[in-house]
């Protein structure tokens, strides 16, 4: 298969766009940052959705570029947003365990972005790798130590 049509890549486009603003939320902090991140991920794939060589691999792949575009905002910027922010951000998650969104998303970033990935979008160790161009020994010591992390702020 060589790349995706108008239509399809809008469709996923629209799937995953949740994903890709919590990703860039995340990493970002600011929900202005955020979705400029997702715009900018949004406007580079679509340039580039002839190089896609399935369909299955779109969501890593849109990921990856999202994350990409947050470290460019995040190197621009260099800026943290307050915690208060973020969370006011919270419902658009719809995830049931506030409580344990508010400890991740404290995390250092590095533990913070494996720890989405892995845990709330559901990626493979390799996949992770993939996306924040880090070798897969990496990503599992960093889901090792957010996951420490995360214990022993859940214990305080």
């Amino acid at each position: 298969m060589s790349g995706i049509g108008r239509d399809t890549f809008e469709q996923y486009i629209r799937n995953y766009a949740p994903n890709m603003y919590r990703l860039a939320l995340a990493m970002l902090h600011s929900r202005e940052d955020a979705e400029d991140a997702v715009g900018e991920a949004v406007l580079a794939a679509y340039e580039k959705r002839r190089t896609l060589r399935s369909q299955d691999s779109f969501k890593p792949w849109i990921m990856q570029i999202t994350a990409n575009e947050a470290r460019k905002i995040y190197g621009k910027n260099k800026r943290i947003t307050p915690m208060e922010d973020v969370e006011a951000y919270m419902p658009v998650f719809k995830d049931e365990r506030h409580e344990l969104w508010d400890v991740v998303v404290q995390l250092a970033p590095a533990y913070r972005e494996v720890i989405i990935l892995y845990f709330y979008e559901r990626f493979s160790v390799k996949e992770i790798g993939k996306i924040l161009h880090v070798p897969e020994g990496t990503v599992k010591s960093r889901l090792s130590r957010g996951k420490k992390a995360l214990r022993g702020m859940l214990e305080e």
